[in-house]
């Protein structure tokens, strides 16, 4: 199963640029048409979390319009930056969730599953998953103990060395790892919100957060550090999961060249 993550769109109404300065209509347009034309394609497109700046109806109205153009099947979890129903109202043509309150989803495919768990709290920049999310987890994981599964969520579980951005990630990860200590299904869990490619292990459990498609978050690890952005190389991230094995890869927006071959007609290295 080949998934893609794409994540913190901060669409703004009207397309208006966030900060002044960061075209972030025009980076989703990119980011959808790499996307469309990866080979081979994805199974899944799963966007982790603000996908709106403010969460407004005009935002996902907006937001729809581009991601009808996706040629994927598509799963959403909210972030801080969105509103649930808000959310639900606008994108309900284009995706489903498994829970009548909160925009969890499950998929099952391959014999593998797909979680995206609501980490948002509306009006707060932190993650926490309420005690509806985390029974609604430890029921479906129940339901499949022996499948390699994979976990969505827009805050990650543990801090990076990003003191402005560590302050609001999910407060209640003792609550989450006391749901996934009960199992060993769980091979990895995907975030968002950091703006960075990141890596973790935490509790023995593999994390990646994704890449920024438009603006990142800037990589200062002083702890006093000012919260700012930087505009630099955009990508994605693509997960291979194949058997219990996830792989992660970065798949580069911005403009590159080649590919060239490391070998010559007669498979001679090109020296």
């Amino acid at each position: 199963m080949l998934i893609a993550q794409l994540t913190d769109l901060h669409i703004k109404k009207g397309g208006k640029r966030a900060y002044r300065r960061v075209d972030t209509l025009d980076c989703l347009r990119k980011a959808v048409s790499h996307i469309n034309n990866l080979i081979p394609q994805p199974d899944y497109l799963v966007i982790t979390g603000d996908l709106g700046d403010f969460g407004t109806p005009d935002e996902y109205a907006v937001i729809k319009q581009e991601l009808m153009n996706v040629e994927v099947p598509m799963l959403i979890v909210p972030g801080n930056h969105d509103h649930r129903a808000n959310l639900r109202e606008g994108l309900s043509e284009l995706v489903r969730f498994d829970h009548s309150e909160f925009c969890n989803f499950v998929v099952e495919r391959d014999e593998r599953l797909l979680i995206g768990l609501d980490s948002s709290v509306i009006g707060k920049p932190y993650g926490q998953l309420s005690l509806e999310t985390l029974s609604w987890l430890e029921d479906t994981l129940g339901q499949h103990p022996d499948k390699p599964t994979l976990l969505f969520l827009h805050h990650p579980p543990m801090h990076v060395g990003l003191t402005h951005m560590d302050v609001q990630n999910l407060q209640n990860s003792e609550a989450l790892y006391g749901v996934l200590s009960k199992f060993n299904n769980v091979v990895g869990i995907v975030a968002g919100h950091l703006h960075r490619p990141i890596t973790a292990v935490w509790k023995g459990i593999p994390v990646w957060v994704g890449p920024s498609h438009s603006h990142s978050v800037t990589l200062d690890l002083e702890p006093d550090a000012p919260s700012s952005f930087s505009l630099e190389p955009n990508a994605i991230q693509l997960f291979k999961f194949d058997g219990d094995s996830v792989v992660s890869h970065i798949s580069y927006i911005s403009d590159s060249e080649g590919p060239y071959p490391f070998f010559d007609e007669q498979g001679n290295l090109i020296d």
